[in-house]
């Protein structure tokens, strides 16, 4: 359970809910990747134990060994491997307490500040505000180290690869695309989420940046740090390959992805806080996945008495693109209902086919103000 040197620049945690990695500069800055809680069973706690609006109680852990070991002055830079609650719900603890930077890739930026907007896995549920953000291959300099940040999905498309040289380690963070097999060692462990908007490539892609960087180290998202070599970022890429092609095999829709990614079409934001007599700004965001333009109409189906204005939506999509329509919903002022939470959905034909209400929204109604 406790912090160890990876190098004599890299600190590791490994025990904690998810592995957390300190890069600690000559200045005694430094930069963190990941800080979730400090243990599994406390992280269950407040993940099944509060409400859905309560926010998860953090409690600090290892900064104080990390500083007196390992010459730790001050948390510069916080950065996420990718969105996931586990290996951020510590960072706005660092902010308020430290005055710590929030740096992440640019598809992170809307996700970790409007947490309510899309229905993915394990989002956290406070607000994050992004200092900084860096796009796929963009490279940045933080004290003596050089970073480069890539674009990593398959296990979410919310998801970055960080490289960097460390006393002469070259070391991946990978979040958690990459797990070490002690049953196979010649191979790489790695999930699948579909709700975490996976597409075929996206695994293929992700080892490719290993395979383009060729780091020695990989420190995961779980799991201590592991020696990587090209033979085994190799093999993996075959399996990855295989996995496309269970996709390409079980789907009987000719455009893969389509079948794969469970929310093409979604109504946004997925969450929302409304009051009877507010109208509501939602967008309705569609991922065309075919390679031919595609026609979207789409009617709303609200509670009694709510109305959408418009009443339908219509969109052409181009090939491989994606496009948003705008729209509002108005409730009632006078509007009751038992249940403090109600679905929408949106109804939707694509090109002429029906496909049935396939894309859903919740609204959390509150007490009228005062």
């Amino acid at each position: 359970m406790e912090p160890f040197a990876v190098t004599p620049h890299l600190v590791a945690k490994s025990e904690t809910t998810s592995s957390f990695y300190a890069i600690v500069s000559d200045s005694g800055k430094a930069l963190f990747v990941d800080y979730g809680s400090a243990s599994w069973p406390f992280f269950q706690v407040f993940v099944r134990y509060v409400d859905t609006f309560d926010h998860m109680r953090f409690v600090e852990h290892s900064i104080e060994k990390i500083r007196a070991r390992y010459g730790m002055k001050s948390i510069d830079v916080a950065m996420p491997s990718h969105m996931h609650d586990d290996h951020l719900n510590g960072f706005p603890y660092l902010v308020r307490r430290y005055g710590t930077k929030i740096w992440c890739y640019e598809n992170m930026v809307d996700i970790l500040e409007n947490p309510r907007g899309l229905n993915v896995g394990c989002i956290f549920g406070e607000q994050i505000k992004i200092d900084r953000s860096f796009r796929n291959k963009e490279t940045f300099k933080w004290e003596e180290f050089e970073f480069t940040v890539v674009h990593s999905p398959g296990h979410t498309n919310y998801q970055m690869a960080m490289f960097v040289t460390i006393d002469g380690a070259r070391v991946a963070f990978t979040g958690d695309a990459f797990f070490n097999n002690p049953d196979d060692p010649s191979s790489l462990r790695h999930n699948l989420i579909y709700r975490n908007e996976v597409k075929t490539g996206d695994h293929l892609q992700s080892i490719r940046n290993i395979l383009d960087f060729e780091p020695n180290i990989i420190a995961p998202g779980h799991g201590r740090p592991f020696l990587i070599d090209r033979a085994k970022a190799l093999n993996f890429e075959e399996r990855a390959k295989q996995q496309d092609t269970f996709f390409r095999d079980l789907i009987a829709d000719p455009d893969t992805d389509m079948g794969v990614d469970p929310s093409w079409i979604r109504i946004y934001p997925y969450q929302m806080v409304v009051f009877p007599g507010q109208t509501k700004r939602i967008q309705i965001r569609v991922r065309n996945h075919r390679p031919r333009r595609v026609q979207i109409r789409g009617a709303f189906i609200l509670p009694d008495g709510w109305r959408s204005t418009p009443s339908e939506i219509s969109l052409d999509i181009d090939a491989s693109a994606k496009a948003n329509a705008e729209a509002t919903i108005s409730i009632p002022s006078n509007w009751s209902n038992p249940l403090p939470r109600v679905a929408i959905a949106l109804d939707v034909m694509a090109d002429g086919k029906y496909l049935g209400q396939i894309a859903e929204a919740v609204v959390d109604i509150r007490a009228q103000r005062t």
